[in-house]
């Protein structure tokens, strides 16, 4: 049974005991780690009690290492929220600040339409906006389209970084490689001397599953602790960074600051071995 909210117009009517969502979202973040999200959601059920409204635990959304900046990447909690709200499961939605729930306009847009139907009201530790009043809509977005420019200025920023850290011939960062320690400077010797085997049996023949097959058999995982296989041997054989070689953008950009640590590169992109000069004539 669908329950009856106070329409349009009609937002003064006490809210007490009436159920809400909560939204939380961090950036980027561990995923063993959900301090970040934690201390938002905390934040919220504190602004729940203040107001009297009631948090379902089902109706607690949260996304982390979610960016709600990029336009190519999914929002599960963001799609559910909207989903339950239309579904009138609540109309009061919590979040500690409007840039956590929205950097696009468009996404307020979307949240728009949905309040046009179900009078959404959205709660912040600073403020609260009535999706129904004209002018809370208009500072929204404003706040939104703030919001989406700091984005894009920190994005910039960012690649900007990028390329100079590329130029310097610094690693990349990221997810540790395979031969190396986390900041991609320092070999680790009893890799390394795996990642020079690798090279040597697929240059003389051997192809990628057989010899992912043998380090599994052997006990030997990668970077990231999981079983080889073909897919990740590939990858090994097509890393210039295990060669001391910077990469930026899929291009070479000239030699790292950090020792290679084999110095057969196959370059399975041309065919060729780059280094060695010799034919790259593995199985598939």
């Amino acid at each position: 049974m669908s329950r009856k909210w106070p329409t349009r117009g009609n937002s003064s009517t006490s809210v007490v005991g009436e159920p809400a969502a909560v939204y939380c979202r961090i950036s980027q973040v561990d995923d063993d780690d959900q301090t970040g999200v934690d201390r938002p959601e905390r934040i919220c059920r504190e602004i729940a009690e203040r107001r009297c409204l009631v948090i379902n635990p089902a109706h607690v959304f949260v996304d982390n290492s979610r960016s709600a900046w990029s336009r190519k990447r999914k929002r599960p909690g963001w799609d559910r929220l909207l989903e339950e709200a239309r579904n009138r499961g609540f109309r009061h939605i919590i979040a500690y600040h409007p840039g956590r729930l929205m950097r696009q306009l468009r996404d307020l847009e979307e949240l728009l339409q949905v309040s046009d139907d179900h009078a959404i009201t959205l709660h912040g530790e600073a403020n609260r906006r009535d999706l129904a009043d004209p002018d809370d809509r208009f500072i929204l977005r404003i706040e939104v389209a703030h919001a989406c420019r700091s984005s894009d200025d920190t994005s910039r920023r960012l690649k900007s970084a990028l390329q100079d850290r590329a130029r310097e011939g610094k690693p990349q960062g990221g997810v540790r490689r395979f031969g190396y320690d986390k900041g991609g400077m320092t070999i680790v010797e009893e890799e390394a001397d795996i990642v020079r085997e690798v090279f040597d049996r697929y240059l003389k023949g051997e192809g990628p599953a057989p010899i992912a097959k043998d380090l599994h058999n052997r006990g030997i995982r990668t970077a990231g602790g999981k079983a080889w296989t073909g897919g990740t041997v590939r990858a090994l054989l097509d890393s210039r960074h295990v060669a001391g070689i910077r990469m930026h953008q899929d291009e070479e950009v000239g030699p790292g600051t950090w020792p290679a640590s084999s110095t057969q590169v196959c370059g399975r992109r041309c065919g060729c071995g780059a280094s060695t000069g010799r034919r790259c004539t593995g199985r598939r």
